[in-house]
């Protein structure tokens, strides 16, 4: 080969192998520098640069404030708690991690407090709705009927149940002050919480073989012990039952759902749509139901899962509602974890619709038989009316006893 050709290969070789390298040290830096680099949507910086003014309004506050700020973790967790409360959602609460153990806890059924039973605060306070025996409240005197009008000096009347009830009940130990309401007559009671093992539902089985079953809250071992005291008063010869609801606030969805499944044939318990969602999910029941008469009785103060029982027993036939109109609350709440901090997000997510179509929300559920007790009785614990005076419950035993009689 002649030596100008060789020299000009040499020559292309060392061009092409200078380009190789330079290529590759230049795909290295490149991919070096990536390594730091974030990349996000116009979309994306512009909702990061909406919260900017949050983080610069945490820095005014720790360095201008001529009072102490509380920390950079309790700004935050004021600023997400006012705009839980700038929502047109007065179901809607913010639980820190601690807090929403507590919840949990009690929705669970391992319960700690002073052992009372609250109804939906309103202007006046709230009002308890029952007091169990051997508890704080028991022994400090409180009694069915007293309204609360404030909890360590709060005013009760902005508040909503949820945030009521974590106000009262607290860890093992902990005080709590109430402020009474009794006639006209105010006073404050001092409480220590306890740790308190509450049974959600009774039952008994009254003459001419009519079980009855009252359920106090949709929550804990509910629906066990609604299986067992069902499966109880069967075996004993139960020929008709009355399931008592009255002053029950609800509780969990769930809940309700299992024990109207096993007490209603084929068909649908509630159905439950958002706000975008057009079709929404809908409970049925698979059970084969109970094969008695059946009445449910409610009243002013049953809320929630409550209706949602009372509503899918009206509307299948399985039972006539016996009482006075319920509360009227048709929406369901969801709980979410916020991942930046762990803490809990609940949200009004759904409204609930009865098997007929209809959401209740504000309007409640008007009883098959209306009956009202006699203004004397009312405000009193449900277990505290003898049963002689008991004209709702009388109602619905006539009733039931009634069809049985029929059906022999």
């Amino acid at each position: 080969m002649k030596s100008w050709l060789r020299t000009l290969l040499y020559f292309l070789a060392v061009i092409l192998i200078t380009a190789c390298v330079t290529v590759g040290i230049m795909l290295r830096a490149t991919q070096n520098d990536q390594v730091d680099e974030v990349v996000f949507t116009a979309k994306e910086y512009a909702e990061i640069s909406d919260l900017l003014f949050l983080n610069e309004m945490i820095g005014r506050i720790e360095n201008d404030s001529l009072t102490e700020s509380p920390g950079r973790e309790a700004l935050l967790e004021a600023a997400a708690e006012g705009m839980v409360a700038a929502l047109d959602d007065p179901y809607a609460v913010y639980y820190t991690p601690e807090e929403y153990e507590a919840y949990l806890a009690n929705i669970n059924g391992e319960y700690t407090g002073i052992g009372i039973l609250v109804g939906q605060p309103e202007e006046t306070g709230a009002v308890i709705l029952d007091v169990y025996e051997e508890t704080p409240a028991a022994q400090a005197g409180l009694l069915p009927g007293d309204i609360i009008t404030a909890v360590d000096g709060a005013p009760v009347a902005p508040m909503q149940l949820q945030e009521l009830s974590a106000a009262i009940d607290r860890e093992v130990g902990e005080p709590v002050t109430l402020s009474i309401l009794r006639g006209t007559e105010p006073s404050e009671i001092n409480l220590t919480c306890a740790q308190l093992n509450l049974s959600r539902v009774s039952h008994a089985l009254f003459k001419e073989r009519t079980g009855y079953i009252r359920i106090s809250m949709f929550s804990g071992n509910c629906v066990t012990e609604f299986k067992e005291a069902l499966s109880d008063l069967t075996e004993r010869g139960m020929r008709s039952l009355v399931i008592d609801l009255r002053n029950n606030p609800g509780g969990t969805l769930e809940s309700a759902v299992e024990i109207a499944d096993a007490l209603l044939s084929s068909g649908t318990i509630v159905s439950l749509r958002g706000r975008l969602d057009a079709e929404g999910v809908i409970y049925e029941s698979n059970a084969r139901g109970i094969s008695v008469p059946l009445a449910v009785i409610v009243n002013e103060n049953s809320a929630s899962a409550s209706e949602i029982l009372a509503a899918a027993v009206q509307h299948s036939g399985a039972g006539v509602v016996v009482g006075m109109t319920t509360f009227g609350k048709g929406v369901v709440q969801t709980t979410m974890q916020i991942q930046g901090n762990q803490a809990w997000l609940k949200l009004t997510t759904e409204a609930y619709y009865t098997p007929s179509g209809k959401n209740i929300d504000g309007v409640g559920i008007t009883p098959d038989i209306e009956i009202a007790l006699p203004d004397e009785l009312s405000g009193l614990a449900i277990d505290e009316i003898e049963q002689e005076d008991d004209a709702q419950l009388w109602a619905a035993l006539d009733h039931v006893r009634a069809l049985a009689a029929e059906a022999q």
